[in-house]
């Protein structure tokens, strides 16, 4: 079974920089390229407001939005970790972007916000009411990392997957799951309007 798309190969520089920064650093939890390649097509339909990233890493997913943001368009990313924010905050230079160190909940004041990538852990499970609520009425909600349920381990067979039950099945917005690769998946959303 193949796995990846071998005839999309193209990577701008923005993005092939921050790939190869997150691997001298040792970091493996970047978004992957079908994920960008996603994230690229879908801020670029966003004309005004703001985009907001949380969870930075070294910026790879940064750099795909970048790649793509309109230029009437705010972009915020927020990480929790300094050491990895200080080091995006001296590569990646962009008139468009606000970088912030800390709990992604203390910049939700500067939204509502057009569109949202949530790449942390805590924003799509534990807090996802406060999440949904940071997003604009009509806004897009991207979250991957998700495994098909046909892929799960043995442990999680047979349990409740509240996470997907949250959003795919909340009132308050118009949710489905896509498949990315063979055996990864992601979630995304518009919030009602």
């Amino acid at each position: 079974m193949q796995t990846a798309y071998r005839s999309n190969t193209f990577i701008l520089k923005i993005v092939q920089a921050a790939k190869k920064l997150a691997e001298e650093k040792g970091f493996s939890n970047s978004c992957s390229d079908e994920v960008g390649r996603l994230l690229s097509v879908l801020v670029g339909q966003i004309r005004d407001g703001k985009i907001l990233e949380i969870g930075t890493g070294y910026g790879v997913g940064s750099s795909w939005i970048l790649s793509a943001i309109a230029p009437t368009t705010e972009f915020i990313s927020v990480d929790n970790c300094k050491e990895k924010m200080d080091v995006v905050m001296n590569t990646l230079f962009h008139n468009q972007v606000k970088l912030y160190v800390g709990d992604w909940k203390e910049v939700i004041s500067e939204g509502p916000f057009q569109f949202i990538f949530a790449d942390a852990a805590t924003a799509k499970t534990f807090e996802g009411e406060i999440l949904l609520q940071a997003l604009d009425q009509g806004g897009l909600l991207l979250m991957d990392d998700f495994t098909p349920e046909e892929h799960f381990p043995d442990e999680w067979k047979g349990k409740p997957d509240t996470v997907r039950e949250f959003w795919l099945n909340h009132e308050e917005l118009v949710a489905t799951e896509i498949y990315l690769t063979p055996k990864t998946s992601a979630i995304l959303a518009t919030k009602r309007t």
